[in-house]
């Protein structure tokens, strides 16, 4: 594992999911550095599993890297297509203890303010903030899709994962139910945890702020950015960093 930095000027931090880098990446990592870290700390959390990286190379950015073919569990039920960013999370924050985690997506984007949005999650002492907003309109198909005994809650909740926030103390209870019992994917499990158990919960969509996101093929996405740009709108899937504007 590499790590640039141990400082930590900020109470909370921003991670990036990633395990891409090529120059529009790097530009738009620059870029959410330069609007983030007047709020939070900003680090890429790096999957070196399929492209090799040396946190040297790149001095002005923070990483955490990890390989996920050698994270026990990072692929639910070994599904290549189905990574848990707790994972990596967990590890992370035991070298970068923080309040509070905004957790994002490479391919995520923004049309708007990224420090306005910062702005907003970091004065929430929310254990858990998600998205609500779901395009195909019943989630439910997350449960026949993602098999799974449940006798451990109540109702169960799933939300899209494309960015989420949790606190310390959330990520710590999460780490050791999933030390018990790894049968929840993780957009099922952050839900249903924070519902059943209490925990103090707010949707970004109370933050004025809007989501067009999908696991949809990612042109279908990437030209609704483009064409739309909606302001104050999160897009997913954007796999091409070079059409990101700034």
């Amino acid at each position: 594992m590499g790590i640039n930095s141990l400082q930590q000027p900020h109470k909370n931090c921003t991670v990036l999911l990633t395990h891409k880098m090529d120059e529009p990446m790097l530009r738009y990592l620059r870029f959410l550095k330069g609007e983030i870290t007047e709020v939070m700390d900003f680090y890429v959390l790096y999957d070196c599993g399929t492209q090799p990286l040396d946190p040297a190379d790149y001095p002005d950015l923070d990483f955490y890297v990890f390989n996920s073919s050698e994270l026990p569990g990072f692929f639910f039920g070994g599904d290549r297509r189905l990574p848990n960013p707790l994972k990596a999370l967990i590890p992370f924050s035991k070298v970068h203890p923080y309040s509070h985690y905004l957790v994002m997506e490479g391919d995520l984007v923004l049309c708007g303010e990224w420090r306005n949005f910062v702005r907003k999650v970091n004065g929430l002492a929310c254990d858990y903030i998600h998205i609500a907003t779901d395009s195909f309109g019943d989630f439910r198909r997350h449960f026949n899709i993602y098999g799974f005994r449940n006798d451990c809650f109540k109702r169960l909740y799933a939300f899209w994962c494309h960015i989420f926030s949790v606190s310390q103390r959330y990520l710590t209870d999460l780490e050791a139910f999933m030390q018990e019992n790894d049968s929840f994917y993780y957009e099922i499990l952050l839900p249903t945890m924070a519902y059943n158990r209490g925990y103090y919960i707010r949707q970004f969509e109370n933050l004025d702020f809007h989501f067009d996101i999908s696991s949809e093929p990612a042109e279908v996405y990437e030209r609704k950015y483009i064409e739309e740009h909606r302001p104050k709108t999160f897009y997913h899937p954007v796999k091409n960093s070079s059409l990101i504007r700034y």
